[in-house]
């Protein structure tokens, strides 16, 4: 069960970076570098307890590098980081092998072109994919997606 639970853990991680550099380069936030989760096994007081680090490394305008805190990014930052966590768990847990649907909801933290370009990437991972949007913000969306504007 350890070895099941640490290939999880591993998968999980690695998931949520490989997702999150791809989003980031799709949204381009100018000063976020990068985000990253660091899994760090044995990092409890029994052993075999595992605990996860979350990196943030922003820049400057002048190009300099510094690691920053979750609490300083701006609410559409985290709200970009959570969906991503969310992904790679419905991803590594297989929910979507079971449960092929995505619901997303309250993304006005997130302006419309980045909300749009999430749409697109998170659209090749359920086969369902529900996004509920002001009308400003669903205006961003590409024609080829059935909209429902009247319940």
């Amino acid at each position: 069960q350890r070895t099941k639970i640490g290939q999880i853990e591993g998968e999980a991680v690695d998931s949520f970076n490989e997702h999150m550099e791809s989003i980031l380069d799709l949204l381009g936030y100018e000063n976020i570098e990068r985000i990253w989760i660091e899994r760090i096994e044995g990092a409890g007081r029994s052993e075999g307890q595992t605990r996860f680090e979350l990196h943030i490394v922003r820049t400057t305008e002048n190009g300099a590098a510094y690691e920053d805190t979750i609490e300083h990014l701006s609410e559409s930052e985290r709200e970009v980081t959570g969906l991503v966590f969310a992904l790679a768990g419905y991803l590594v847990h297989d929910v979507h092998e079971t449960i092929p649907f995505i619901l997303l909801d309250s993304l006005e933290a997130i302006d419309a072109d980045r909300i749009a370009t999430t749409v697109e990437y998170l659209r090749s991972y359920a086969e369902n994919l529900v996004v509920a949007l002001l009308p400003e913000d669903a205006a961003a969306l590409s024609d080829e997606y059935q909209r429902v504007s009247d319940i």
